[in-house]
Order: structure tokens, then sequence, then C-alpha cells
């Protein structure tokens, strides 16, 4: 039903929406302080979140009758209903169209020869190099590139950036949801950065000369992941997380384990938060005829 789905939208969206604003308060502690994998790992809050929040309510409560609920005011206004649904539409259209452009564009740019590195495709997913790649980078910045785009292959992040630009499609009314969406592609970078360092720690150096190597993006890619992630050219945070000195093995430990918690206490909030189930209660039973006996004697 038409009210069943903008309930069930209404819910994810405030759930994803607390969550969201709960990591962007954490984000730079947790880099800080453990990691760009512990704070990348951070954004599984939103969908934890979200996937408790529809959840069946922990709490009953017995009415004595059957109250109008929010599903029976959707439903006595069909047109209102209606209308909803077809601006959500529609606005998810317009989204879904500006990001297929971008990904139309970026896609026309690489057969030119002139976009790269990058890791594109869902399915399957391979890697995209610039046509002056063999120029343009020594054979060991071609190593460290190769080994970063390694990494998205390896942790499947084409096909997460796929499921983050649904999400944005889906929720395209919530200004959240896109500020998460940056944040999420950026940290994703910082944590692809930070396994490459790891491997090759002697490398910070010339790693950080390759970045400053590639070109910046003319053109988004909404569905892949480009060297230099999209928009503003976070060159700053990822070199200053290059200088730093990474965090220790049971640090990361210890934030790992601190993001769990903070997962585990989010989804329990949002699942605690939802409205009682209302049950109404069973009318009463009818007085039963009690027949006098008179005993004669």
């Amino acid at each position: 039903m038409i009210s069943d789905l903008l309930i069930t939208l209404a819910k994810l969206n405030l759930a994803a929406g607390a969550a969201i604003l709960i990591v962007l308060a954490l984000r730079r502690p947790i880099l800080r302080l453990f990691g760009a994998q512990a704070v990348y790992a951070l954004w599984l809050i939103v969908p934890m979140a979200a996937t408790a929040s529809l959840l069946p309510a922990m709490r009953t409560v017995v009415v004595t009758s059957a109250a109008p609920d929010l599903a029976h005011m959707i439903n006595s206004q069909p047109w209102l209903s209606g209308a909803a649904v077809v601006t959500w539409l529609i606005g998810a259209a317009v989204v879904a169209t500006s990001l297929a452009t971008g990904q139309r564009r970026f896609m026309r740019r690489a057969a030119r020869g002139q976009a790269g590195p990058a890791i594109v495709g869902v399915i399957d997913p391979r890697l995209i190099l610039p046509r002056d790649f063999a120029e343009r980078f020594t054979p060991q910045e071609q190593a460290l590139i190769r080994a970063h785009e390694r990494v998205h292959m390896e942790r499947d992040d084409p096909r997460a950036n796929a499921v983050l630009a649904a999400v944005q499609c889906l929720f395209w009314f919530n200004p959240l949801v896109h500020m998460a969406a940056s944040r999420i592609r950026l940290d994703q970078e910082l944590s692809c950065d930070a396994v490459v360092v790891a491997r090759y720690p002697k490398e910070r150096k010339r790693y950080a000369a390759t970045m400053l190597k590639t070109q910046l993006a003319e053109q988004p890619l909404p569905v892949g992941c480009y060297w230099p992630a999209p928009g503003r050219h976070p060159l700053e945070a990822r070199i200053a997380l290059l200088v730093a000195p990474s965090p220790g093995t049971g640090r990361q430990l210890f934030g790992f384990g601190l993001v769990a918690t903070i997962a585990l206490l989010t989804a329990a909030a949002a699942w605690s938060a939802q409205p009682p189930r209302k049950e109404t209660a069973p009318p009463p039973e009818a007085p039963r005829r009690v027949m006098d006996l008179m005993i004669m004697r």
C-alpha cells in the first residue's frame, strides 16, 4: 500500500539522518585517534540504524478502541499520498538522471584516454588508465597507483559506491544523505591510502608525489573509484594522513571495537525509539444470564 511505502521511507529517513549526524560528529576524533580505516568503518552505523528502525517494535500497548493511526490518515487522503509518491518519484528520477549523465561523461572521456586511473563497473569492475599513464608516471609510481586501485577492488568499493548512488536517489530530499555521500567517498579514499601505506611503509613520500601528479577530475564518477575523490580535491587531507604516524595495531583494534560498540548502541537506540505497537483489546464478554433455581420443599 502507498501508506506503508511512505511510512517505511519516513522511518528509514529519520533513522539514517540521526545516524549521519552521529557519524559526522565522531569523524574527526576517530580519524585522529584510530586512523582512516576505523573512520570508514564508522559509516556502517547508518545502514545498521536504518535497518533497526524497520524491526518490529519492542513494546506493545493495548488500546480499548482502534484509534486512527498514521497509515489510516494517509489512506483517507488518497490525493495527498498520491501527490507525495509522484513527487518522490520525480525527484528520484532527476537525481538518477544527473548521476547517469556524470557517469556517461566520464566514460566518454575514458574512451578517449583522458580519464583515470579509476575503477569502473559494478558487475565486472575494471581498471581504466589514461593514455599517457606510462609516460607520466614512473614504474614505481605505477605500482603504487595499481596497489591503490587493487585495494578498491578487494573491498568491493565500486559496488558500495553503486549502493550509495542508489541511496542518494531514494532519499534525494534529505541534504544529510548527499553530505554523507561526499564524506563517505573521501573516507573511502583515506582508508585506501592507509592500506597502501601500511603495505609500502617506505613509499610515503613517493605516494604523496604520485597524488600530486594525478590530474584533477573534471567530471565526477558517481559509480566507481577515482584516484582523486570527486568534488573538491582532498589532497590536503590525504597528504596530512601520509605525514601523520599510523596508529599501531593495538590502537586500530581498539578503534574497530569502539566503532562496533557505537554501531550496536545506535542500532539499539533506533529500535527502541519506534512507537509501540497498538493492539486492540478484545471486547468484553456479554454477561451470561444466571437462572435462579427455587428449591421446593
